[in-house]
């Protein structure tokens, strides 16, 4: 598993700590995604070779699955129980959210300093 860009590939999530990675790209399916979360490996990983824009929207996607599935949105009853349900919500939550953030670069550092001493 090759490493991100940063010196941090390890993202905690609830309980969890997950080990980011970057994979080599095959798009030999349909199917084939930009990146993935794994519960039962708790990794993330990323396809290479992306513009940072799309980067940013797969890692944050792959986050949102990730808070999803350790809170329980994905299990049966909830809202999120199909990966038809699931994939809908994350990657309109996760676009609207890259569009706010490329717009809006204060904001992250606005919750960075709001969250930095918060226990």
């Amino acid at each position: 598993m090759k490493k991100p860009l940063t010196k941090h590939n390890r993202i905690k999530v609830g309980y969890q700590e997950l080990t980011l990675g970057i994979q080599s790209a095959t798009f030999q399916a349909n199917n084939d995604s930009y990146g993935e979360f794994d519960h039962r490996k708790n990794t993330i990983q990323i396809t290479e070779g992306l513009s940072d824009l799309d980067y940013s929207c797969t890692l944050l996607h792959e986050i949102i699955h990730a808070v999803c599935y350790y809170y329980g949105l994905t299990q049966t009853g909830q809202p999120l129980d199909t990966e038809a349900k699931e994939e809908v919500v994350i990657n309109n939550i996760a676009n609207g959210l890259t569009g706010v953030l490329k717009d809006n670069p204060f904001i992250l550092k606005e919750l960075a300093q709001r969250l930095h001493n918060v226990r």
